[in-house]
C-alpha cells in the first residue's frame, strides 16, 4: 500500500507537473501570437524574407549603417496599395537590433515605411525568426485585394481632385505648429491630433496643374497614426515619389514660410495621393486618357 501511495503520488506530481508545462507552453503561445497581431496591426508594411545582406542597403539613397540590412522579399502579409512591393524584391531594413540576423536567416518583418525611391527602405517594428506567419495570425487578405485595393477609377477620382500632381523628392520634413489666434488658443483643434507636418519636395517634373512656382513646394501632413488619420500618406527625407495635392483647406493656415518667403501650403491626405515612382507610367497613362 506505502509503494502503490508512492507511485500515484509519483504519477500525480509528474501528471501535474505536464500539466503545467503543458499550460505554460500554451500560454507563451498565446502571448506570441497577441504579440503578433498587436504587430501587425501597427505595421503598414509587413513581409517575410530571407536576409541576404548585413550592414548594407539595397539602393542609394539609403544612408547605410550597422543596423540595415538587406531582405529578398519571400511572401508580402500587407501594405499600402501605393507602396510597390512584390516577391523577390530586395528591401533595406533598419534593424532594431540587427545582430539578431545573419545572412539566410527567414523571418517575418512587422515594419513602416521609411524612404521610398527607385526601391524600398522600412523600419522594423518587429520580426518573428522562420517562415511566414501563418494566415489566420496575419488576417489580412492577399496585396491588392480587399478594402485597400485601389482601382484606377478611384485613382482617376483621386487624380481628378487634385489641382496638381507632380513628382519629386522629399528634401525636408519638419514639424508645424499652428500659429494662435487672438484669444490665444490654437488656430485649430481637434479631438483626433493630427501631428501635423511639413514636407519640402523639390519637384522634379509636373504632370497636372502646369507650373509650379519655383521648384518646390510645402505638403503640410498628420504625423499621427491615429485612426481618422491612418491612411493618410507620412512622408520622410529623401523619399521620391508621385505627389497629388491639394491647396490647404484642413489647417485652417494656407500659408507658411518656405525661406524667407511665403509660399501656399499644399496637402496630400487622401488614400493614393501618394504613389512610388514606379507608378508614373500608369498615372501618365490615366491622365493621358482622361
Amino acid at each position: 500500500m506505502k509503494i502503490s501511495s508512492v507511485l500515484i503520488q509519483s504519477s500525480l506530481g509528474g501528471a501535474g507537473l505536464l500539466l503545467a508545462l503543458c499550460g505554460c507552453a500554451n500560454a507563451a503561445r498565446s502571448q506570441a501570437t497577441d504579440n503578433q497581431a498587436a504587430l501587425m496591426g501597427k505595421a503598414s508594411i509587413v513581409f517575410s524574407g530571407t536576409v541576404s545582406q548585413l550592414a548594407a542597403t539595397s539602393f542609394a539613397d539609403v544612408p547605410k549603417s550597422a543596423q540595415t540590412i538587406v531582405v529578398r522579399v519571400d511572401a508580402i502579409l500587407k501594405k499600402p496599395p501605393a507602396v510597390s512591393l512584390k516577391k523577390g524584391d530586395s528591401v533595406t531594413v533598419e534593424a532594431k537590433d540587427a545582430s539578431a540576423f545573419q545572412e539566410g536567416a527567414q523571418a517575418t518583418f512587422y515594419t513602416e515605411g521609411w524612404i521610398f525611391g527607385s526601391g524600398v527602405a522600412v523600419k522594423e517594428l518587429g520580426h518573428v525568426l522562420g517562415e511566414a506567419a501563418p494566415a489566420a495570425v496575419a488576417g489580412v487578405s492577399a496585396p491588392g485585394q480587399g478594402q485597400d485595393h485601389l482601382t484606377d477609377q478611384e485613382l482617376k477620382d483621386r487624380m481628378n481632385a487634385s489641382d496638381f500632381i507632380v513628382v519629386g523628392r522629399v528634401t525636408d520634413v519638419r514639424k508645424w505648429k499652428a500659429p494662435k489666434t487672438k484669444s490665444g488658443s490654437p488656430l485649430r483643434v481637434t479631438e483626433h491630433d493630427p501631428d501635423w507636418h511639413e514636407a519640402v519636395v523639390e519637384i522634379q517634373s509636373v504632370l497636372k496643374g502646369g507650373q509650379v512656382k519655383g521648384n518646390k513646394v510645402v505638403v503640410r501632413f498628420p504625423n499621427h497614426d491615429d485612426v481618422a488619420w491612418a491612411r493618410s500618406p507620412k512622408f520622410t527625407k529623401n523619399e521620391r515619389g508621385i505627389f497629388c495635392l491639394s491647396h490647404d483647406t484642413a489647417t485652417g493656415a494656407p500659408m507658411t514660410k518656405l525661406g524667407s518667403k511665403d509660399v501656399n501650403v499644399y496637402t496630400c491626405l487622401g488614400h493614393g495621393d501618394a504613389l512610388p515612382l514606379s507608378e508614373e507610367a500608369h498615372v501618365r497613362a490615366l491622365l493621358k486618357n482622361h
